[in-house]
């Protein structure tokens, strides 16, 4: 793939080591007027090669730096079509030709576009055509298509995503999300991982995202007091066993209910849900610990 450059540079961002003749692109240039060529660039794939003796080096530069009007206008389409968590085909395609003219906005489009689809696939909803199956493919294009997009929403979705696939490290795109980040950081201690640092109390949610029915209720459900909490255990214990939920999901559902439920049930029910988990590659040793400090 090469070296991908996202944001804009200035003819000093670059250096040049010692070398004979330098070619752009098949075209020989001199090393003076090659920094400045190369600051002009926005968008597209670039050959740098660099000649030295017998060596030969070629480099591999793909340019893609997007104008910020750009992802503005991209942005301020989003709020106005996705106002709630509601979601469907027609709203992603009246969404997608609504910005099909930013030009330097395309991989922010397609990443946001193909998470939506992700959305709907996992749900059902929507009047989509794709399965259900298919949402883990829509999440994996979305991620690879926002990889380079520094943007808030954009770091939100990959945080969406990750936490979706029980992916708990720390992500750029927390800080836009106060609930998802607390959610997050329960998760990754509980994963035996390091704590996700707090965020500031001024920090504020960026406009809500639509999201997947059982992340939503999965953030819900850790919003709530312990007292709450303990209130919503059968819906909790009834999400761990639905079929209409992702392994994934249920295996943080399973989390979250012996977390809150293993000083409220009686023991033997516990234990059945901590050996349901002896197998998980992530929480496995959680579930080993509930169990050696149950009574059996």
């Amino acid at each position: 793939m090469g070296t991908v450059i996202d944001e804009p540079t200035q003819g000093a961002d670059w250096l040049l080591a010692s070398c004979e003749s330098v070619c752009l692109n098949g075209e020989a240039i001199e090393p003076a007027h090659l920094f400045s060529q190369l600051a002009e660039f926005r968008q597209g794939f670039h050959v740098l090669e660099l000649t030295n003796q017998d060596a030969r080096e070629r480099f591999e530069l793909s340019f893609c730096i997007s104008e910020l009007q750009d992802l503005l206008h991209l942005e301020n389409v989003f709020r106005m079509l996705f106002t709630e968590n509601e979601l469907s085909v027609d709203d992603i395609r009246r969404f997608a030709e609504a910005c099909s003219s930013l030009a330097t906005a395309k991989n922010y489009l397609e990443g946001v576009c193909q998470y939506l689809y992700g959305v709907l696939a996992k749900d059902q909803r929507g009047d989509t055509q794709l399965s259900h199956a298919q949402y883990k493919e829509r999440f994996n294009q979305a991620l690879g298509a926002l990889r380079y997009v520094n943007r808030p929403m954009a770091g939100t979705i990959r945080a969406i995503i990750n936490f979706s696939c029980n992916s708990f490290a720390q992500s750029a795109g927390l800080q836009h999300a106060p609930e998802l980040a607390s959610a997050a950081g329960r998760f990754a201690v509980w994963a035996g991982k390091s704590s996700i640092e707090p965020l500031p109390m001024e920090c504020k949610a960026l406009t809500r995202l639509p999201i997947d029915h059982a992340t939503d209720q999965l953030l819900d459900w850790m919003t709530l007091s312990a007292e709450r909490l303990a209130e919503e255990l059968d819906g909790l214990r009834r999400a761990c066993n639905s079929s209409l939920w992702t392994a994934e999901d249920r295996t943080k559902a399973s989390v979250l209910w012996l977390e809150h439920a293993r000083s409220r049930r009686p023991s033997d029910e516990v234990r059945r849900m901590a050996r349901s988990l002896l197998n998980d590659p992530i929480f496995a040793a959680y579930a080993e610990q509930v169990l050696e400090n149950t009574t059996q």
